[in-house]
């Protein structure tokens, strides 16, 4: 075999390695192949699960003196556009109503929504935790 057929049987195989390792890692890139983020599940599939009461350590808990809202004047999930993921770089982990997890479940509570909340998700009431110390 000529020295030019030689490396053009090597360079034809690094193409076809190189081909090969690459389109396995595309599923790794976190999109779903049409540039949009891999959610596969509507907004609210969590909000079934974090419906029940919130557990008393997080019931009695306050942020910065602003105590939780009374059970019978909390928002619905609903009524506050719940849904189980963050909105862009919003989510209630970085609230200013969100009560951490302190039963180590790692579901929270809201000082205005009822049931669990958890850190990753986000409802229409957001507000960043600088505003409550103004």
């Amino acid at each position: 075999m000529d020295r030019s057929k030689l490396q053009s049987s090597r360079r034809r195989f690094l193409l076809i390695t190189k081909s090969g390792l690459i389109i396995p890692l595309t599923g790794c890139l976190g999109r779903n192949g049409n540039g949009e983020e891999p959610y596969d599940r509507p907004p609210d599939w969590c909000v079934e699960e974090l419906s029940g009461p919130v557990p008393d350590a997080e019931n009695t808990s306050s942020i910065d003196g602003v105590p939780r809202k009374d059970q019978s004047n909390l928002q619905s999930k609903t009524e506050v556009a719940y849904q189980c993921m963050p909105l862009e770089n919003q989510q209630c982990g970085s609230c200013t109503f969100f009560i951490d997890d302190k039963t180590g479940d790692g579901i929270g509570a809201c000082t205005e929504v009822e049931g669990g909340i958890r850190g990753t998700d986000w409802c229409s009431l957001w507000a960043p935790k600088e505003e409550m110390s103004e």
